[in-house]
């Protein structure tokens, strides 16, 4: 009798060697680049594959995610963190494609050196899969800023694009989130996702907001993650 094996964890394990097969596809790829003459090197194409291939990384590591999440081995291990470090990380990250093209990545901080308590791996997976978003759909400029906001901190994402479809404007947790648009084809995976690492920094009697908006200091889709800080009493 043939074993019977459960879905999930085949998916989980299934995930975990295209992350290896990409991670190899992408050495060859800039190896192959890098001895390729200049035009080759700046043309449309090889953009094309790097920006597709951080998409598939990014999907594969929400997916992997949720697997853990719905497993209860995805713990939250936050740390007091420089929003300066994490936003330079961030940009680095997308740093070709967006001089490629020629998009205003803006990066404010209220101040210098301040700090958000969160895990900073998976909010920055969050806010990395937001940007990614927002450099498919802006027309040139995309806005990333933290701010001080009720005893926590205001993380935002705003471009100048058309916005969000109407249907996904408003607060979002984790139970609202699933969902697919079929006129897209969007699973609605990165916006789950987000929910749920959002939902994870909850502190007591203070939970953490995701919220969706058109509008904000660019005309575009704008996403505020609210994020409290602990508190000392």
């Amino acid at each position: 009798m043939v074993k019977q094996i459960d879905f999930s964890t085949l998916m989980a394990s299934t995930v975990h060697d295209m992350k290896n097969v990409i991670a190899a596809v992408s050495q060859a790829y800039e190896s192959l680049l890098a001895e390729a003459p200049e035009e080759l090197q700046r043309s449309p194409q090889a953009r094309l594959i790097e920006q597709e291939a951080l998409r598939l990384d990014a999907m594969l590591m929400q997916l992997l995610g949720l697997y853990k999440l719905e497993h209860g081995q995805l713990l939250l291990q936050p740390v007091y963190y420089r929003l300066d470090e994490l936003f330079e990380d961030l940009y680095n990250r997308h740093r070709e494609l967006l001089d490629y093209r020629n998009i205003d990545l803006q990066i404010e901080l209220e101040e210098p050196d301040l700090e958000a308590y969160l895990d900073v791996s998976l909010m920055g997976t969050v806010l990395d899969n937001a940007i990614g978003n927002a450099i498919n759909y802006c027309k040139k400029t995309i806005r990333l800023t933290a701010s001080r906001q009720d005893d926590g901190v205001l993380l935002t994402v705003n471009d100048d694009g058309l916005g969000y479809p109407d249907s996904l404007l408003g607060a979002v947790r984790n139970s609202q989130s699933s969902s697919i648009d079929r006129d897209s084809g969007s699973t609605g995976l990165g916006l789950y996702f987000a929910a749920n690492i959002v939902a994870m920094h909850d502190q007591e009697h203070r939970p953490a907001r995701l919220e969706l908006s058109n509008g904000g200091t660019l005309p575009g889709a704008c996403m505020k993650i609210w994020i409290g800080l602990p508190s000392l009493f």
